[in-house]
């Protein structure tokens, strides 16, 4: 419902209503034409007055006279569902805070007139309203910024409580006094503008009739135009139809190829692991079968030369029994010659302990290493060769047989040299 007042135009309930509204006490909340630019304003007002029933009052200039009416009328229509769209943000605001509220949209040439004539006719007894854009705000501010603010301070009715805000604080406040004849007063101000009223009515009139005229012809257009969309609207709703048909196709099929896939991949993977278990079973019964077969030519070797220089020894025995000057210098070489056999090969100690190993195993370099030391080695985080510093393809550590048979037998050898009637036996 629109309702023209002087050059006051705005949508609401008709003036006779304001008793009613007053005895509501509704809250009037003054809002620009800017995206939410008022926001601040509202939610303070609702979180702070009290309040359940809300105004939210919208004053817009309207376009200069001058301007072609077809000009005009395109852009009074652009500007109005602008404002329009941006009041129904802020009635969203008040019903997601759980209160009700109504707009008024007026037109006018002076936003503060606006507002001192709605606050006349409607009897607003309690406004809120910005006292400078929320940009302006700092923590020291204390007056008015807004010269409309500054303006409705000065000139608004003595009856009205105002609020000013910014940032969603309360910058001060006008207090309200109580009138003996308010309505008296409200009258007066009405026919004091009966000639403006006058006025503004027939320049209205005048402008609404073309208005109307080219409000049909472009209504036509927009006929034309509308079947044109429609036609393609429809034209792409099947195209579009069509093209989630076939994206729910590919969809599918590319489901099935990647249930394919990851099937693959595991059969894959299950396979190398396969594969790497027997690689690594081969490569230690090859390992195994090397230490076994160095352990028995080694053996072989000590037992050859075991047995010769047995018989030597006999033969030298046989030869020098008689001489005992002689048998007291081959004790004296073969105590040397023991002495020698005391002393372990450089290749039967640990590199890491410096000890005799006792359970030998061969690492990735090559070394040989006591069991328990190359353990801890690992086990303190190194990935190194003791020996040579450099990274090792992996942890793993083989027995060294042979080796190990080889010090068990020299430590037995050493042993029996040790003992006194070894040499007297020999």
């Amino acid at each position: 419902m629109v309702k023209m007042v002087g050059s006051l135009r705005y949508h609401g309930l008709d003036i006779a209503e304001s008793m009613d509204i007053n005895k509501k006490e509704k809250i009037y909340v003054a809002v620009t034409e800017k995206d939410l630019e008022s926001k601040s304003s509202l939610v303070w007002a609702i979180q702070n007055s009290g309040g359940k029933e809300f105004c939210i009052v919208h004053v817009h200039q309207p376009i200069p006279g001058e301007m072609f009416h077809e000009q005009k009328l395109r852009l009074y229509r652009k500007e109005k569902e602008k404002a329009h769209k941006n009041l129904e943000k802020y009635l969203q605001i008040c019903r997601q805070m759980q209160v009700t509220a109504e707009i008024i949209y007026i037109e006018t040439d002076s936003v503060e007139k606006g507002i001192l004539q709605l606050i006349s006719q409607r009897g607003v007894t309690k406004l809120v309203m910005g006292a400078a854009a929320d940009r302006h705000y700092s923590m020291r501010m204390r007056d008015l910024k807004s010269k409309k603010a500054i303006y409705i301070h000065r000139e608004a009715p003595a009856t009205c409580l105002i609020w000013f805000t910014c940032n969603g604080y309360l910058i001060c406040s006008r207090e309200a006094r109580r009138a003996n004849n308010l309505y008296l007063e409200c009258a007066s101000s009405n026919s004091l503008s009966q000639s403006d009223i006058t006025r503004g009515t027939e320049s209205i009139v005048k402008d609404d009739d073309h208005l109307i005229k080219l409000a049909v012809t472009e209504a036509e257009a927009s006929k034309r135009k509308a079947r044109f969309e429609a036609s393609k609207r429809e034209e792409a709703e099947k195209t579009a139809v069509d093209a989630l048909k076939k994206a729910k196709q590919w969809e599918n099929v590319y489901f099935e190829e990647l249930k394919q896939r990851k099937e693959t991949e595991k059969a894959l993977r299950k396979r190398n692991d396969e594969l790497e278990k027997m690689r690594s079973e081969s490569e230690t019964q090859i390992t195994e079968s090397y230490t076994v077969i160095r352990k028995l030519q080694e053996k072989n070797n000590l037992s050859m030369e075991t047995f010769r220089g047995i018989r030597e020894e006999q033969e030298e025995l046989k030869i020098k029994l008689r001489e005992v000057s002689k048998l007291k210098g081959k004790r004296e070489e073969e105590e040397a010659s023991t002495s020698n056999h005391r002393e372990p090969p450089q290749y039967f100690i640990c590199p890491i302990t410096h000890d005799i190993m006792e359970d030998q195993h061969v690492a990735a370099d090559g070394f040989t290493y006591e069991g328990e030391a190359i353990s801890r080695w690992f086990e303190r985080g190194h990935e190194t060769s003791p020996m040579i510093n450099k990274r090792l393809p992996h942890t793993s550590l083989v027995p060294n047989l042979a080796l190990r048979s080889a010090i068990q037998e020299w430590l037995q050898l050493r042993e029996l040299l040790n003992r006194p009637s070894a040499c007297r036996e020999i």
